[in-house]
């Protein structure tokens, strides 16, 4: 079913872009031909949505229609995207004859589409017009299940409060930061699948006692077993020090194991791994070499689910047992996750102690099983629940799978593959929102209803995942959004699984490195849209990837016509794949070729809604003239600096990237503000500017005409001792709608005035500011909304301000402030103040900041959280 739906929108994709109005087509007639084959194919479209959820004496139907329908479009649709392809290809981006010509001179395909019609003549019959009209599974199901848009709100905690193993974390608080043990100790905590060992862990990691009792604080995650495992372990903790991951792809292994080594050497250094599993390459003798013992009271926190695997490499110590919950704890966590601030009605009582029952105090279980029951508050449901459990039989785990699977049954059908989805990504990885939202919309997941953005729409689908602990938050973004998550092991089983069964996701990549080059978690990730037969390893793609091999079906053509993802961020490439240029129906594009300065034409992506291209840091890249004409382009991200050819960036250019919400790292030519105007919808824009040693003038652009921008960007780069001519922002070239700001480079605090009257800035990130002045004096005047703000690597000596300064201040991180010499006390009387940052500054500001915590407590405030992370140099 999925199959022929995904194979329809693929070819109604390809007669859109043909008949679009505009200089995209030129039609030199009608295509009465064509025009009919499109209004069948939406006919056809809408039955196979409905078809889903009509009765089951309807869906017998589909033996009959759904297998002839799949076998016709998918013959169509090879031959019209080979005429699409050449056309473009010819004619750079246009067509130049209608493509009614190509059903003119194809027998084969006029009987094709007549075929078609007699498909569409029969439904029409058969259902009288009944299963015609929208999708059943629209938007506003969304509400049926009490989904709705929440607020942004900012919450700046990692995790929700832990409900149970208070006895369990103070022991492990005091065994990380008490006592007189100076030598390197490795703390193991083991609990089988599912108990919270990960989430004790980060509690712990993340304490405010913790955070100042250590120099420096790493975490990694393990998955399978090989030796590409401890590349990746010191990868993930690397990225934790230095905050630059970047550059610690790039490094062999030898570099990685070195730069840890100096990283953590005389320092007082916590790391977690995460998850450990039984392979040997990590041994007593791995962890000596990897981190140092300088009686300095360091600590390496383990979690793992067997304990012959922590003892073999903690023989010494004795082993944490994680417990399961009690039954009063049970109940706790239940009703929080259920009813959240109130207490479980007396009529549910008992089937919900029943259901618990079944949990065995399993902390995975209950918030599963309490987001699958807080959908219906009704006896009737949670009975219906209870008889569900009854069939779960075999030991814990098996038990805990039934669970987990109940959980997956109860979704709604359009969330199934969203949940499915995170499957495609490696065990235990954490995987960033953008990616997932941006492959979510690619692979058509998202059920829009024209008065929401997709990436919004996309955002409820997440928090709604969340709500119902199948998906955790890892990280949030300063606004208080998830920034990246990840999936429980068994959760992630149970995706490959449901995956495997129902045909929804079908990953198409067997990822074999045969070379020791270091890599992050995530390689590379490649599917496709349903339909494609089975595969047949190993199929060579790329000849720029003779190290690798890459799982493909055996009829190539197929792959090329019907792949919708092709994630190669982490893989590092010599030279643009031209093979890639043939894959007309991607939507979702990632390359790493860090030596590209100019890219090839582009025409033939007309799917393409989010590109993202690695390359060398500071490096300009071209866009090709063509790029104008992507106009299904949402998002467009070059971590270089991005420039358009000047051909493609006049005024008199004709064509509009309306649907392009995303574009970084854009430099600020002259010509900026014709670019700008042709991208009339942006909402996030990051702008890279780098001066060489030869000095130049710089105008800050004029970005007022941007009505719909909430992020900006801003980084300036000088190299060497430059001294340029810079022109300071003045309040009218922001647009008011502006809401998250960073700005990176030189600016003088005394413009920190006109950033102030911006009236709804919520966010504000000052980064790499030196030279420009040592005292920031700010006024009352500004700043009324802003929530977040963040100042590091700044030589920011005097900061002087009063509680009126930041009104509506929730978060304050100061980061590599070398010379601050205190905080404001005055910040802290601020009312909405939740937290306050402090690491890697100078003693006097990180003093400052527990001198007004303990003023808070005086004057009766114990809400205000402070976490000090010492200075030292490990970056």
């Amino acid at each position: 079913m999925d199959e022929a739906k995904i194979l329809v929108d693929l070819l109604l994709e390809d007669l859109e872009l043909a008949l679009r109005d505009n200089s995209y087509s030129v039609l030199s007639g009608e295509s009465p031909m064509v025009i009919s084959l499109y209004e069948d194919l939406k006919i056809i479209k809408s039955f196979l949505e409905r078809i889903q959820h009509a009765p089951i004496d309807q869906k017998q139907l589909q033996s009959f229609f759904v297998t002839e329908i799949r076998d016709v479009v998918l013959k169509m649709l090879v031959d019209v995207d080979s005429y699409i392809v050449n056309t473009f290809t010819k004619n750079e981006g246009n067509f130049g004859t209608e493509i009614g010509s190509l059903f003119q001179l194809s027998p084969e395909l006029s009987f094709r589409a007549k075929q078609i019609d007699l498909y569409k003549k029969e439904i029409l019959e058969i259902h009288n017009d009944a299963l015609i009209g929208p999708s059943v599974t629209t938007i506003k199901d969304v509400g049926e299940v009490s989904l709705k848009t929440r607020s942004r709100t900012l919450s700046f905690l990692m995790d929700e409060k832990m409900v149970g193993f208070q006895d369990e974390a103070t022991a492990l608080l005091d065994r990380l930061t008490g006592g007189e043990q100076m030598q390197l100790e490795v703390i193991s905590i083991v609990g089988m699948a599912g108990i919270g060992k990960t989430k004790l862990a980060k509690t712990l990691y993340n304490d405010p006692v913790v955070v100042h009792h250590f120099h420096v604080r790493g975490w990694a995650t393990t998955s399978d077993s090989g030796l590409l495992e401890v590349n990746n372990i010191l990868q993930d903790i690397l990225s934790c020090i230095i905050n630059a991951k970047e550059n610690v792809n790039k490094m062999t292994y030898k570099q990685m194991e070195e730069k840890l080594m100096n990283c953590l050497k005389g320092k007082r250094y916590l790391v977690v791994i995460d998850g450990l599993r039984n392979w040997d390459p990590f041994s007593l003798r791995g962890f000596g070499r990897f981190f140092p013992n300088d009686c300095a009271g360091s600590k390496i926190l383990l979690t793992s689910r067997t304990k012959e695997v922590a003892l073999r490499l903690n023989p010494s110590s004795p082993l944490h047992f994680l417990r399961y919950l009690s039954h009063s704890e049970s109940w706790r966590l239940f009703e929080s996750k259920v009813f959240t601030n109130t207490r479980c009605p007396l009529e549910l009582m008992e089937v919900g102690k029943e259901i618990l029952s079944k949990c065995c105090g399993l902390p995975l279980s209950i918030v599963v099983l309490a987001g699958v029951l807080q959908k219906d508050i009704s006896r009737e449901w949670w009975m219906h629940i209870a008889e569900d459990m009854t069939s779960a039989v075999g030991g814990e785990e098996e038990q805990l799978m039934h669970i987990l699977a109940i959980g997956y049954e109860h979704l709604p059908d359009w969330l199934k593959p969203c949940f499915l989805h995170p499957g495609s990504f490696p065990k235990g990885y954490e995987i960033p929102v953008k990616k997932l939202v941006r492959s979510w919309t690619a692979g058509r997941f998202i059920k829009h209803n024209g008065e929401n953005k997709t990436e919004d729409v996309a955002d409820d689908y997440l928090s709604y995942l969340v709500d119902r602990s199948l998906v955790i938050v890892s990280k949030r973004r300063s606004n208080g959004g998830i920034k990246t998550c990840y999936i429980h092991d068994f959760l992630w089983d149970l995706c490959l699984k449901k995956a495997k069964d129902n045909m929804l996701l079908r990953p198409i990549c067997i990822y074999e490195q045969t070379s020791l080059f270091s890599t992050a978690q995530l390689t590379f990730l490649l599917y496709y849209a349903q339909g494609v037969p089975d595969l047949d390893p190993p199929y060579h793609f790329f000849d720029s990837l003779k190290d690798l091999r890459i799982s493909f079906p055996k009829t190539e053509s197929l792959v090329t016509k019907l792949l919708i993802v092709l994630d190669l961020e982490n893989i590092i490439l010599q030279v643009f794949p031209q093979e890639i240029l043939v894959m007309v129906h991607l939507k979702y594009l990632s390359l790493n070729i860090p030596s590209l300065r100019k890219l090839p034409l582009l025409c033939n992506f007309w799917n393409l809604e989010t590109f993202i291209l690695v390359t060398e840091k500071g490096a300009t890249v071209t866009l090709p003239h063509d790029i104008w004409k992507m106009v299904n382009l949402r998002h467009l991200h070059i971590s270089g600096e991005l420039e358009f050819e000047r051909a493609c960036s006049s005024s008199s250019s004709p064509f509009m990237l309306d649907n392009l919400q995303t574009i970084s790292q854009l430099c600020p030519s002259s010509c900026i503000k014709d670019i700008l105007a042709k991208m009339p919808n942006l909402v996030n824009l990051g702008c890279n500017l780098s001066f060489s040693n030869t000095a130049k003038d710089f105008l800050f652009p004029d970005l007022s005409i941007l009505k719909l921008l909430e992020t900006l960007k801003f980084d300036i780069q000088t190299w060497g001792t430059l001294q340029f001519c810079y022109s300071s922002p003045q309040p009218t070239s922001f647009p008011p709608s502006l809401k998250k700001l960073t700005l990176i480079g030189s600016l003088d605090w005394k413009e920190m005035s006109t950033i102030g009257r911006l009236p709804n800035l919520e966010v504000l990130k000052v980064k790499n500011n030196f030279f420009n002045g040592q005292q920031w004096e700010t006024s009352d005047e500004g700043f009324h909304h802003l929530k977040f703000l963040k100042l590091s690597h700044t030589n920011l000596q005097r900061w002087i301000a009063s509680s009126s300064s930041f009104p509506c201040l929730e978060h304050l991180v100061l980061h590599r402030c070398l010379v601050l010499e205190e905080i404001p006390p005055s910040i802290g009387d601020i009312q909405t103040l939740q937290v306050i940052e402090v690491s890697h500054s100078s003693p006097a500001a990180a003093d400052s900041v527990w001198q007004i915590q303990e003023s808070q407590k005086y004057m009766g405030n114990f809400e205000l959280k402070v976490f000090t992370q010492p200075l030292c140099e490990v970056e």
